[in-house]
């Protein structure tokens, strides 16, 4: 089989579409359609540059809207290659065993008709175009970057946490990137030293194991009837006489309702304090535009990690998550994110960046709140 990079593109330098444009356009077509096979690898940017006569810039730039899109992605000391996308598999089962574990953590379950709806509209309010704008806009430099996410984002989500959802926090206090390169750097920052971690049944079994992995003995509480704080503050003492507790990662948005949440936060903040406890509150799966909702835990207790997302469970593609403490965020924290950093991953963040300082944040928001209020 021939390689990828074995074409016979000509560029016309007299058209309409620049250079840039139709190198896109050949490599989505070329991706997109089967004719490049998931994993097989591709050349460098230079290599392409020399071959075509033109600036290695362009290529590079080419490559990282490849990336972003997800049709390609890069190793480091290995090279880049073709994304296995779901067409190209059924096309071919000619991919090596090498091929198959190097794009392995790429995979992703095929979303229900329900999530690509939501993906669909997501789309088409022009998030792509905003993505392709920052990374016009933006020099995408190792010092535009900090460990903690963007100035300008932490900013506007420090904004949109005190309008949705009642939390003022400050922006230096505010993580946001991929949850993968979070979640790693929330690992990182927990000591097996410390005690135990509770964890509610809403805890995935794949992060209980990630957790155990870090040598950090985890013990899952048993689900509690209806939104019952009370009973859920009656298993968290019951461990702490018992053990050596450090923290509880729960969703506490599941634990209250709207009649006397103020009373049951202030109980279960109460017996966190009493302990000493760090609070990690995993609302990723709450859909922000909830004004209904009361205002998290986290609002009232400062030891504690809030961890949301702009579009709660929907569309992975284009989603952006966040930690934000009322406490400045570990330096094990910060360290560990900052090693998980991807030019994929400050790309999507500069795309969010984009569109909340456009103003199309919210309407976005409104769209799918209406779409599931009618599905």
């Amino acid at each position: 089989m021939l390689r990828p990079w074995h074409y016979s593109l000509v560029l016309d330098k007299e058209a309409a579409a620049s250079i840039h444009q139709q190198l896109i356009v050949h490599f989505r077509t070329m991706i997109e359609g089967g004719a490049w096979l998931g994993g097989s690898a591709l050349p460098s940017s230079r290599d392409i540059a020399q071959r075509l006569g033109i600036n290695r810039k362009t290529v590079s730039r080419v490559y990282e809207e490849l990336s972003a899109l997800g049709l390609i992605y890069t190793q480091p000391k290995r090279g880049t290659f073709v994304t296995v996308t779901a067409r190209a598999k059924d096309a071919s089962n000619t991919l090596t065993p090498d091929q198959e574990a190097s794009v392995a953590s790429l995979h992703r379950p095929q979303a229900d008709a329900f999530t690509n709806s939501i993906h669909t509209l997501i789309q088409k309010t022009s998030l792509h175009h905003i993505r392709r704008a920052a990374l016009h806009m933006h020099k995408l430099q190792a010092n535009d970057y900090d460990a903690t996410g963007l100035f300008n984002l932490k900013h506007m989500l420090a904004n949109l946490l005190a309008h949705e959802k009642r939390f003022l926090v400050s922006p230096d206090h505010i993580a946001c990137g991929s949850w993968l390169a979070l979640q790693h750097a929330v690992l990182q920052s927990i000591s097996p030293d410390d005690g135990l971690l509770l964890v509610d049944h809403t805890i995935s079994q794949t992060l209980v194991t990630l957790l155990q992995k870090q040598g950090i003995h985890v013990i899952q509480l048993a689900e509690t009837a209806g939104t019952q704080a009370a009973t859920f503050a009656e298993q968290i003492e019951k461990y702490c006489i018992n053990y050596p507790v450090s923290a509880v990662w729960c969703d506490t948005s599941t634990l209250f309702n709207n009649e006397n949440y103020m009373a049951d936060q202030t109980l279960l903040a109460q017996k966190l304090s009493d302990y000493r406890l760090l609070l990690i509150d995993d609302q990723r799966s709450s859909f922000p535009l909830s004004q209904e909702s009361p205002p998290p835990l986290a609002s009232k207790y400062a030891k504690s990690l809030m961890l949301g997302s702009l579009y709660g469970d929907f569309c992975d593609t284009f989603n952006l998550c966040y930690v934000a403490s009322n406490e400045n965020l570990s330096s094990a924290f910060l360290s560990a994110l900052n090693e998980q950093h991807q030019q994929a991953s400050l790309l999507n963040m500069l795309a969010q960046s984009e569109l909340i300082k456009r103003g199309e944040y919210k309407k976005l928001l409104t769209g799918i709140h209406r779409f599931l209020e009618a599905a």
